[in-house]
């Protein structure tokens, strides 16, 4: 039998909902709507990953600069300038129009990854990866490239992708489809209270090869150290996973001189890191 190891999410009651945690060096789509926090949820578990669990986090961030995530992520009770001092995480600003050499040119974040001794790493977002890709088969051929890839870093990593608007009863999906290449699915999002007419937040593991994972939605809420699902304590998955008695939700408690300069601008950023 194989080693199956699990690392620790980060997320209060998520790892019940997963079967004990994410498994080690596994792929996750992180998908949602815009403005429910799935930024928020891959900080988290690259800032707990590094103070609770001792593991570097490499945040990759595409869809916004450096600068502007740091802003959005001010309000949380995380020292995030001081763990970036420590090395604790370090992050990988990613001009939208250089996305091609994550798929064409991995080798140089591989090199990154090693050299600070990431172990989770979050990549922020795959929407301007996909758009880079001008039909469904050349994203699909890009998309498994991409995959293929992560593989080689060695890190449990987190993809941020936006999802489409879906009935309450209908099973969610990305907009690119980046879940079906992936080893895991964990959907957040939002379902209207009928009595108070709020949208509440809520959590759901989709997709998570070789786990007895939990398999309906819990409720979620995102306070000053992001998110809680449930009330934080254990929720049970593997009942639920070998048909058993439902539980409680929680127990409460391209090529040329465009490619080279491309190509250039990341060996740039990587020999930055590297001397730090």
């Amino acid at each position: 039998m194989m080693d199956r190891t699990f690392i620790k999410s980060g997320v209060p009651g998520l790892d019940g909902m997963l079967g004990g945690g994410f498994l080690q060096n596994s792929i996750t789509t992180l998908g949602g709507p815009t403005g429910v926090g799935k930024s928020t949820f891959g900080m988290q578990f690259l800032y707990n990953g590094a103070y609770e669990s001792n593991e570097v986090g490499l945040y990759i961030c595409i869809e916004e600069s450096k600068q502007d995530f740091l802003f959005h992520m001010s309000g949380y009770d995380w020292d995030i300038t001081q763990a970036e001092k420590e090395r604790k995480i370090v992050f990988l600003d990613y001009p939208v129009y250089e996305v091609d050499q994550i798929v064409e040119q991995s080798s140089a974040v591989a090199e990154i990854i090693s050299s600070i001794g990431a172990k989770r790493v979050v990549l922020d977002s795959i929407m301007p990866i996909a758009l880079f890709y001008k039909s469904d088969d050349e994203r699909k051929k890009g998309f498994l490239k991409l995959i293929d890839n992560i593989r080689k870093w060695n890190a449990t990593t987190l993809i941020v992708s936006e999802d489409t608007a879906a009935d309450e009863d209908a099973l969610p999906h990305s907009s690119y489809g980046i879940e079906k290449f992936t080893d895991g699915w964990i959907d957040v999002g939002y379902r209207c209270d009928e009595d108070t007419g709020e949208r509440n937040r809520y959590v759901e593991v989709l997709k998570m090869k070789g786990v007895a994972h939990a398999r309906r939605p819990f409720p979620a809420s995102v306070g000053n150290r992001g998110f809680t699902i449930g009330g934080g304590g254990a929720v049970v998955a593997a009942s639920e996973a070998k048909g058993k008695a439902k539980p409680a939700a929680v127990k409460t408690a391209k090529s040329g001189s465009k490619s080279l300069f491309l190509t250039s601008r990341l060996e740039a950023a990587k020999a930055k890191l590297l001397k730090k």
